[in-house]
């Protein structure tokens, strides 16, 4: 994989593969900056270790980083992602994700990784609160999981990000659609359960989860499915729900009730849900 860089050569004093490695560096030994990150570099031992382990051949410093990796578009390393999970596939290390036979699980929600009320990039979000103006990045992340195993894997994650030329900001469930699009792209036989909070179980997205032939577990509150909570109590006053209990080890009492193929909403076209 080669990036583009666009730094003007004549003013390069680390290359790419020593930046995107240091960086690499850092989370692998959860150092929580970049400057903590340096200050652990000043000891003759680990400057060895980034070295052999990561095949550092100058380290750079935190400006010459940072400007770095900030022109570098999160698109163009999507590609690391499917590359690190193919030979887990072929290797049939990824049979022991199996969330239901041949079905994987994968939880989807957004998160934030920089805010700032003075530092912006034309492709931040915003939101003014008493006249001050913050300017942050987040992105909608996905990982597949299997309840009782440590090991996860993720995939490539989507920026929710403003772009030039539109005038209205861009949120998660947007992102969340272009992620789901992306992954169906990237893995097209792959068996997939979709998990994901109450901003995701609305129409639109549900539609495109089955356009991606997607199953999905989506949150549904009582406060912003009222129809759908309806037609559940209907169903259960009329005995007509289905009901599972459960004892765990710890004698603790569990109680599943539901019902199958109810409407998510008052809309004509509604999707039936369960």
């Amino acid at each position: 994989m080669r990036l583009q860089d666009t730094r003007q050569a004549s003013k390069v004093e680390y290359s790419l593969h020593d930046c995107f490695q240091s960086t690499l560096a850092m989370m692998f030994f959860q150092d929580p900056s970049v400057n903590a990150f340096q200050k652990r570099l000043q000891e003759i031992q680990q400057i060895n270790n980034l070295k052999t382990l990561f095949n550092v051949s100058a380290i750079p410093k935190s400006t010459q980083l940072r400007a770095a990796l900030d022109d570098v578009d999160s698109i163009e390393i999507e590609s690391l992602f499917s590359d690190f999970f193919r030979p887990v596939q072929r290797g049939k290390q990824l049979d022991l994700l199996e969330f239901m036979k041949d079905t994987y699980l994968i939880p989807i929600d957004g998160t934030q990784y920089f805010s700032s009320d003075k530092i912006s990039c034309d492709c931040c979000l915003t939101k003014t609160s008493n006249k001050t103006t913050t300017y942050y990045h987040q992105v909608v992340a996905a990982t597949i999981v299997c309840p009782g195993i440590k090991q996860v894997i993720p995939l490539a994650p989507e920026p929710i990000r403003n772009i030039d030329g539109t005038t209205k900001q861009d949120c998660e469930t947007n992102a969340g659609k272009r992620l789901i699009s992306k992954i169906r792209a990237t893995h097209p036989k792959l068996k997939i359960i979709i998990s994901g909070d109450g901003l995701y179980s609305k129409q639109p997205f549900i539609d495109e989860l089955k356009q991606n032939r997607m199953s999905f577990i989506l949150v549904a509150k009582p406060s912003d499915h009222t129809f759908l909570y309806q037609w559940f109590t209907d169903f259960h006053k009329m005995g007509e729900t289905q009901q599972i209990e459960i004892t765990d080890k710890k004698g603790r009492r569990h109680l599943y009730e539901w019902v199958n193929d109810i409407p998510l909403n008052g809309s004509r076209d509604a999707d039936n849900v369960n």
